[in-house]
């Protein structure tokens, strides 16, 4: 099959700290050897470009090194595997494109860039190799072909909404084969249409409310007609988007006093004939696609009987109500065996009108409003195997105003919040080399970050966990802040056992210094909070990065410091330290905290995206005084080849 590539052009930088270390004590005679050059970074930064090419939407999407996506057998629907971490997330901008940097683990080769944004792709499959990623995806022409179904003819039947009892095409004709419509509307008032800049916007806030991979908040859905409260009303609906399988029918029909009985008896007008837009999934896609995204239609009146062959604008009091009739359009999309149960499968905005799934299960319409520009979207559930609500999506634009209720407003700056975590480990002899078992001191390190919708950061918090240790030294932890701008930190601490963090005031120093505490072992398992909050206005897109310690208070008043490889000490730092003993620092030259080119082990380091379960070896008593080559026998390849990247992750 015919494939065509994405290319996303990654320069692969150094990222974030490591450090290297020996079997045996390592004291050194020899001062004038070479330093080690290297951090044992096990972190890469990468600047990526991504394009999505079919969207002007502001993408969402998540970057994993597996796949998470869990597949329903017998159905297009799937979830998201909560067991599989990711490693980096963002947006694109308003054209689907993006541009910038993604910081992950140096082991990642294989990547899954995932979105739960509906028409894009769920799922773009790619590789890193020598600073290039590229992301294969299948041709609409060649996954087209894989979607034709055991069906053979592609002319539409005109008696089709004959078996739609109550369906009419009064609103104009359409494309026999692919059901196209030839009355959308064209006209340019502002107060019916939507511009460019205003369907990119409601789209988004639609992402930021439904999520493909999930389902649809209890908030948003609701069962509730359009209502016009004057006479001479034009009411626009426009097409947003949608994903599902199946080639489904949109309708609408009105009423005064009483709502239909039941959808056959109600009198539908229909809207689009095919509403598909987009779908496409494991080589498989939708044919044939009968809407545009911005495709408008202009609904009308047809007297209170719907008899009147020349429609106009709704009188006052009258109620709209919508109905999508899954899978009605004749070429069917037969992928999946549950297409033989779709047949009078009916999803209305009306109470009581749907078809019922459960007791429980019997909204199929979900409604909420841009609080920013004021604008509608009505999203619907099509048949019953997900309750994700992207099925069929439009807006809705009137003048006047008309009334809807139950529509809740939508938060506009679609922040979002991500956690990337990972293990930083010391050794407290130096500047001698010792045992090497790296476990002196442990911090889970937990940094999340809160980004707007043009991924400006508008907060950001850091996180150290310390778990218990045998060292025989009283160890503080600090932690240096690059980079991070001028918000006033907000510090707070959990002790073990606590369910929420508790605020408490760390001691600050000049040059964004933290000092989290002066001994790790007065509350083992407590976890140190710093928070930064930029605010909505914020500028800041690079990420806060960090450069933590540990640190024993000497009697000049100076600390020794001992940080990961190449990472610069405070001022407080007692530096009579550096080229003592196993140490081969050369401040000058910006070297620190590293030993001779032949020692393969670090005073310290930091192990990008390890959990707990990854460093059990390390928290393990029985282990102390056992160099970390012996518990990670892929460590010494990795520090002198770099080879066996990710050779502490548990496999």
């Amino acid at each position: 099959m015919k494939k065509f590539w994405l290319a996303c052009t990654m320069v692969i930088a150094v990222g974030i700290s490591g450090c290297v270390d020996s079997d045996k004590d390592l004291y050194q005679e020899a001062p004038e050897k070479e330093s080690n050059p290297s951090d044992f970074s096990t972190t890469t930064t990468v600047q990526a470009n991504i394009d999505y090419a079919i969207a002007d939407s502001k993408i969402p999407f998540y970057i994993y090194d597996k796949d998470p996506l869990i597949e329903q057998e017998g159905s297009s629907s799937f979830t998201l595997n909560e067991n599989i971490k990711y490693l980096d997330a963002a947006r694109t901008d308003e054209n689907g494109k993006f541009n910038g940097e993604l910081n992950l683990p140096s082991y990642v080769s294989d990547v899954y860039i995932i979105s739960t944004a509906f028409n894009v792709p769920a799922r773009l499959e790619g590789k890193i190799e020598n600073g290039i990623l590229k992301i294969a995806s299948e041709s609409d022409e060649n996954s087209s072909t894989r979607a034709v179904t055991r069906r053979t003819s592609y002319s539409y039947d005109n008696n089709r909404f004959n078996h739609l009892l109550g369906w009419h095409n009064n609103l104009g004709s359409f494309d026999s084969k692919t059901g196209m419509i030839d009355y959308a509307y064209t006209g340019k008032e502002t107060e019916l249409t939507l511009s460019k800049t205003e369907l990119t916007n409601l789209r988004n806030t639609v992402y930021a409310v439904l999520n493909r991979a999930g389902t649809c908040p209890e908030d948003y859905r609701t069962s509730a007609d359009l209502r016009t409260k004057d006479d001479n009303t034009a009411v626009v609906l426009t097409a947003i988007g949608g994903e599902t399988c199946w080639n489904n029918s949109l309708g609408y029909y009105y009423y005064k006093d009483k709502a239909p009985a039941s959808i056959e008896t109600a009198k539908v007008f229909t809207i689009f004939p095919n509403a598909q837009t987009y779908w496409q999934q494991n080589g498989l896609s939708s044919y044939p696609r009968g809407v545009k995204e911005g495709t408008a239609v202009k609904l009308l009146f047809y007297g209170e009987d719907g008899q009147e062959t020349v429609g106009k604008n709704f009188p006052a009091g009258y109620k709209i109500g919508f109905v999508l009739a899954c899978n009605a359009w004749n070429t069917y999309f037969t992928g999946y065996a549950s297409h033989t149960q779709t047949g009078k499968y009916y999803s209305s905005s009306t109470k009581d009108l749907s078809t019922t799934i459960t007791d429980d299960i019997n909204v199929h319409t979900a409604m909420f409003k841009d609080k920013k520009s004021g604008n509608i979207a009505i999203a619907f559930e099509d048949f019953k195997d997900d309750q994700n609500f992207t099925d069929v999506v439009f807006a809705l634009k009137s003048n006047p105003e008309i009334e809807i209720d139950d529509k809740v407003e939508v938060d506009p700056d679609l922040n979002t919040t991500i956690e990337k975590t990972g293990v930083y480990a010391f050794e407290d002899e130096w500047p001698a080399a010792k045992d090497y078992d790296m476990n002196d001191v442990i911090a889970q390190y937990t940094y999340q970050k809160t980004f707007d919708a043009d991924n400006k950061i508008v907060k950001e918090s850091f996180t150290f966990k310390t778990f218990e240790n045998w060292a025989v030294f009283r160890n503080g932890l600090g932690i240096v802040l690059n980079n991070a701008g001028t918000a006033t930190p907000e510090d707070s601490i959990r002790y073990s056992g606590d369910k929420k963090f508790t605020p408490i005031k760390f001691t600050h120093e000049d040059g964004n210094v933290v000092i989290l505490t002066k001994n790790v072992k007065d509350n083992i398992n407590a976890e140190y909070k710093v928070s930064l909050d930029y605010g909505k206005d914020s500028k800041k897109v690079k990420e806060t990065t960090v450069n933590p310690f540990i640190f024993r208070e000497e009697s000049n008043n100076l600390r020794r410091e001992i940080h990961c490889p190449m990472q610069r000490p405070t001022v407080k730092a007692d530096v009579s330290f550096f080229g003592q003993m196993d140490d081969r620092s050369v401040p000058e030259e910006g070297k620190y905290y590293v030993s001779d080119k032949d020692n393969i082990y670090p005073f310290a380091f930091y192990l990008n995206n390890a959990t707990v379960e990854d460093i059990t070896p390390l928290l393990d008593k029985n282990n102390e005084k056992k160099a970390i080559s012996e518990l990670y026998p892929g460590f010494i390849d990795w520090a002198k080849f770099g080879k066996n990247p990710d050779w502490y992750k548990k496999k």
